[in-house]
């Protein structure tokens, strides 16, 4: 028995890695794909026939004791009632074809259909994840006792089965929380590091290593569907002189405000990054001349009107030059676009700061009809 039940806790870790390692990739909104959950709950069933194959045998009742009820749980755990329903429904059509007796299908059909019941009940009463896991696993090692003693009642030894197999479910309980919580805290962790990575620390804008990555995607994108792409620098004019008078924390919060101007300006398929010290790029996907020059005149207009605060119930005013480039309308060669837009930021800067320029035209948001 004690063999067999080390195959199953040594299934049941293997799988919380295993899952776990694969769950650390898929964000928040993959897992509440309709895909997502068919998939997860697939997954739970095929490890709960794994613990079923190694399952420990009761001969006189002519049944197995296993710990697949684990695999319902993490199903529910994952993704709610539809994994556990679709891994629970593979765990008993399993149970029907390779067993044969009928009493102890039904009874773990009854085991498995309380499960989901008591988990969904749960899930909806409570939103702790510790706690889910230790009424779960309250409940049901509950269940499986009640109806493995109706398996069993007519064996002399039964109480001492019922007991050896409560202190597996409870060892394989506690280890399994453990390995989850783990799981979990590595995982968040991890997502925690890879997007702080590509974002900058600062204004949470995608960072400048980043933004040469999307760059590079959204050129292979413009020129598989003929798109038009246009990139706008945005320079903070006199930032330096903030910063002398009001120290570089008031200039790191300039920046920050900054950051959600420029978010609330641009459309949400467009792109923003902060790629220097008071340097800001965007990249904009289908828009001719005209439709880029008003889009970085309404930056310009948004930047000058706002008031930035400084703390202490305190507001500045600060403008900024937009250098602005468009492909392929000003150029055929997609790698000097960014190239481009710089140059044009330094002719917006030596033509009187606060003003949008491309390579012969400059703007200021007075323009704006």
């Amino acid at each position: 028995m004690l063999s067999k039940y080390f195959i199953n806790l040594l299934l049941l870790v293997s799988v919380t890695f295993v899952g776990g390692h694969i769950l650390k990739d898929i964000s928040n909104r993959k897992s509440k794909t309709m895909l997502f959950k068919v998939l997860s709950g697939l997954f739970c069933g095929l490890f709960g026939v794994l613990m079923i194959i190694y399952s420990v045998p009761i001969k006189e009742a002519n049944t197995l004791v296993d710990l697949r009820l684990y695999a319902v749980m993490i199903a529910s755990l994952v993704g709610g009632i539809i994994p556990s329903i679709i891994s629970g429904i593979v765990i008993i059509l399993y149970r029907i074809i390779f067993y044969e007796s009928h009493i102890a299908v039904l009874v773990a059909a009854v085991q498995i259909a309380s499960f989901i019941v008591l988990y969904e009940i749960i899930d909806r009463l409570t939103k702790d994840h510790k706690k889910r896991w230790v009424y779960k696993t309250i409940t049901s090692m509950a269940v499986v006792l009640v109806t493995y003693y109706f398996l069993l009642c007519k064996i002399e030894n039964v109480f001492m089965i019922l007991l050896q197999y409560a202190f597996m479910l409870v060892v394989a309980g506690i280890l399994e929380f453990i390995l989850i919580d783990y799981v979990k805290t590595t995982n968040e962790l991890y997502k925690k590091y890879k997007n702080d990575s590509t974002k900058d620390f600062l204004t949470g804008l995608t960072n400048t290593r980043q933004f040469d990555i999307k760059l590079n995607m959204a050129m292979e994108r413009v020129q598989i569907n003929k798109e038009k792409l246009s990139c706008l620098m945005v320079d903070i004019d006199f930032f330096k002189k903030i910063n002398d008078t009001y120290g570089h924390l008031i200039g790191d919060l300039v920046l920050k405000e900054l950051a959600e101007v420029l978010k609330k300006s641009i459309r949400s398929s467009d792109i923003i990054a902060r790629v220097g010290g008071e340097e800001f790029c965007a990249l904009l996907f289908g828009c001719n001349r005209e439709q880029s020059f008003e889009i970085a005149l309404n930056i310009n207009k948004a930047v000058q009107k706002h008031q930035f605060p400084i703390g202490d119930n305190q507001f500045i005013q600060i403008t900024v030059s937009v250098g602005l480039s468009i492909y392929p309308d000003m150029t055929d060669n997609l790698e000097t676009l960014k190239e481009l837009a710089d140059t044009a930021l330094y002719t917006a800067k030596r033509s009187g700061r606060n003003r949008v320029c491309d390579h012969d035209r400059c703007m200021t948001s007075e323009d704006i009809l």
